[in-house]
Order: structure tokens, then C-alpha cells, then sequence
């Protein structure tokens, strides 16, 4: 486990800190409560579980931030901890690049450390783009997102640029100039646009001083916002690159909890219908092979009474995840309720799906789950149509038919409507 260590000389504050990190994030917690303290820990600790570090500017015995230059001298990423902020101050510490600064008697203060921990925990995943022909400038900005430590790429060509983010679509974010060969900012803004929304992909534009009508010219070509590249500050930078991360995110966040089931992370029956209607209208047009099949867990009811619905909850999350592991970028699965999944392959013909299937049922019959102080394993019935329908629905319910005939025959098998194969 990755830790966060504090250093301040309050103990009930670093107890306060450290109760709502625990409680929020992933993270341990050591604490220090003097820069003596704090040498020791650094000296004994392996660099590598450190995630972040949170700093009192002024300790009693170090009154003008030596826990600071220590914590950066390591290269740890630093938040530091503040009573009164000057511009001197703020100056000096985005010239040591902390992550950020917290006013410590502001009521909220715990809330924005822990929101801060999170951003550096996910900044890795979120993907930037940055499209200037000037390497000196975007030099300048990569070296300041990476002390987030978000993921970087440089594009010095914006058609480059365009090409990569039409066809990754987990680019999070583009900083684009304006003046640059073959096509310019506002252009490169407008293309991404046309491909995505802005619940989908932030656009910055960056210019040089003097273009006193580009803010709104990007702002019209469908950018998020604009930045004068000779005044921008680092703190205002940050706050603006972090605001719009954080939007996308949520976003994301808020459209995931609506497409997929709660408790196994796949799809819901929603979603399922919503992105399989398009798709089994193009294989009817194409009259192209297509398997519908249905799952269910025997004796689940068994499982939650034997063992407790904790347990039941584990075998789902554990059969779930054998199934999502199970089909190609091109098929869904889905939990349609209860114990029951569905799942719709395509480019599967009938002579392939039952040889399929069978082996999904004997995966899943060997596989060991282990919840709680319990193991345990489970079998599933699973029913089959590999019967070309314009009517999804109908295939679905026949599928379905054949799921209940592999329950009333014994469970544990497969039904294709033709041939039963089972485990007995």
C-alpha cells in the first residue's frame, strides 16, 4: 500500500488529516510531527510506496520552509500546509514545483486535501495532448503537468495531433497554439469538435500576447478556454487544467454509473439494448452470423443462504468478470437481473458457439471463489441462439427458452435448441 506522510506539529491535525485520507482513498498514512521526525522517516522508507506528501511550511524548530526543500530535494511530490499565503511565497513554491498549497485554517481544508490526493492518484490515466511547433513552449507545459503527473504527449504537427486523438478516444484533454504550419489552432479545434463533445474532450488554446480577439476566436471554434502564454500563471494553470480534468471526469463517472450494473461493473440491461439495437441492425442488413446467449447461476439462492449475501455478491463480481474476459471488443455483456446474464456475439455461427459456450461453462465450473473465509464454486446453465432474427428481442427470448429447458434438464449445460451438453 502507497502512503502519505504528513508532517506538522499538531497531532490532532495530522489525526484529523489522517482519519479522512484513510477514509476517502486508498492510501496509508505515517505521520511526523518535526522535521527530525520526518529526516528519520525519509532515511528508512522506500521512496517508491511514497505517493504524496503533505508539508507544514513552518515547524517549530524550521520556521522557513527546510520540510519543504527537504520532501523536494527527494523528489516526493509535495502539497504543502500554510497559515497566511504572500505573492513572495507563491512565487517560491511553483519554482519548486509542489503539487499545491492549503491555507490550514480554512474550514475546508481537509476536503481539499483529500480531492487533491484522489486528482494524483487518476492523473495518470488522463491523457493530454499538447500541439505546439514550439518545443521551447511546450517544453514550458509539460513541465509543469508532469508535476501532476498526468500522462504527456507532444505533437509538433496539428494534423499529426489530429490523426491520434480522432482514433484515441482516451485523450482527456488538448492544449493547442494557435500559429503553427499547415493548419492553425482554431482549425485543429474546430476538426475535434466535429468528433467530440465537451463532455468528452477539454480543448485549451494557447497564444502569445497581443491577439487581443483570439480568446474568442478559439472560444468560437468550440475551445474550453484560452491562455496568454507571456502571463499565465502556474497556479492559474493549474486550477483551470484541474477544473476541466475534474469535469470530464465526473462526467464519465456519472455516464459509467448509468450504462453499467452497480455491482459487477458490466453493462445493465439499459445499456445492453441501447448499443446492441445498432448493432443487430447492421448484421441483419448484412445477414452475417450472430449468437445470442443467456446465463444463469445455479442454485443462487443457495449460495445466499448458505453463505450470506456478501458471498452472493462475490460469485457475481467472479462470473462477471470470467465473461467480460471471455468476448471480443466486438460483443457485450451484459447482467440483465439477479443471477442472469445475457451475452451478444457477433461473427459466431451455430457450428462455433456451442464448442464456445461449453468451454465458458467448464471455466466456470472449475473456477475456485474465494470470499470471506470461504471457497467455493458454482455452475451455470446457459441457453443458446445462433438463429439470425430482424427482431432482437425475439432471439433474446428464445435464447432464453433454451436457458430454462438447460435448467429443467438437469443444469450445468449447454442448450442450442438442438444438443444438450452437460458436465453428467
Amino acid at each position: 500500500m502507497k502512503k502519505i506522510i504528513i508532517v506538522d506539529d499538531s497531532k490532532f491535525f495530522c489525526a484529523l488529516i489522517e482519519k479522512q485520507i484513510i477514509d476517502n482513498t486508498p492510501f496509508g498514512v505515517v505521520t511526523c510531527n518535526s522535521l527530525d521526525e520526518a529526516r528519520i522517516i525519509l532515511s528508512r522508507i522506500d521512496k517508491n510506496t511514497i505517493h504524496a506528501c503533505l508539508v507544514s511550511y513552518r515547524l517549530r524548530e524550521s520556521n522557513d520552509g527546510e520540510s519543504v526543500d527537504l520532501f523536494r530535494k527527494h523528489k516526493v511530490p509535495t502539497m504543502v500546509l500554510i497559515s497566511d499565503i504572500t505573492a513572495k511565497l507563491r512565487t517560491h513554491f511553483w519554482r519548486l514545483k509542489i503539487i499545491d498549497y492549503f491555507i490550514k485554517n480554512d474550514k475546508h481544508v481537509a476536503h481539499e486535501i483529500v480531492e487533491t490526493i484522489k486528482r494524483l492518484d487518476r492523473n495518470p490515466n488522463n491523457k493530454i495532448v499538447i500541439v505546439d511547433d514550439s518545443k521551447t513552449s511546450a517544453k514550458v507545459l509539460e513541465s509543469l503537468l508532469q508535476v501532476h503527473q498526468y500522462q504527456l504527449i507532444h505533437f509538433t504537427s496539428p494534423k499529426d495531433a489530429f490523426d491520434y486523438v480522432k482514433y484515441h478516444q482516451d485523450v482527456k484533454m488538448v492544449i493547442t497554439d494557435f500559429h503553427m504550419p499547415g493548419m492553425d489552432g482554431c482549425e485543429l479545434t474546430r476538426k475535434l469538435r466535429r468528433i467530440y463533445s465537451k463532455q468528452e474532450l477539454a480543448i485549451l488554446g494557447v497564444s502569445g500576447a497581443g491577439q487581443s480577439l483570439m480568446a474568442a476566436t478559439f472560444l468560437k471554434h468550440g475551445a474550453d478556454d484560452f491562455i496568454i502564454k507571456q502571463s499565465f500563471l502556474a497556479e492559474e494553470f493549474y486550477l483551470r487544467v484541474n477544473s476541466y480534468m475534474d469535469r470530464l471526469n465526473t462526467y464519465q463517472e456519472l455516464a459509467t454509473a448509468a450504462s453499467n450494473d452497480y455491482l459487477t461493473g458490466i453493462p445493465n440491461r439499459r445499456h445492453f439494448f441501447d448499443v446492441t439495437d445498432t448493432m443487430h441492425d447492421s448484421m441483419v442488413r448484412q445477414n452475417a452470423a450472430v449468437t445470442c446467449a443467456m446465463i444463469d447461476i445455479d442454485k443462487f439462492k443457495d449460495v445466499n443462504d448458505s453463505y450470506g449475501h456478501t458471498v452472493g455478491d462475490a460469485v457475481l463480481r467472479e462470473v462477471a468478470k470470467i465473461l467480460k474476459k471471455s468476448v471480443r471488443k466486438s460483443d457485450i455483456v451484459a447482467r440483465f437481473g439477479g443471477e442472469e446474464f445475457c451475452m451478444y456475439m457477433t461473427g459466431m455461427p451455430a457450428e462455433h458457439a456451442n464448442m464456445y459456450f461449453e468451454k465458458l461453462r467448464q471455466k466456470i465450473s472449475e473456477t475456485i471463489i474465494r470470499a470471506e473465509d470461504y471457497t467455493l464454486q458454482v455452475t451455470v446453465s446457459i441457453g443458446i441462439n445462433s438463429t439470425l432474427e430482424r427482431d432482437l428481442g425475439s432471439m433474446i427470448e428464445e435464447a432464453d427458452r433454451r436457458l430454462y429447458q438447460a435448467k429443467e434438464s438437469g443444469r450445468n449445460r449447454v442448450i442450442t435448441g438442438r444438443v444438450a451438453q452437460s458436465a453428467n
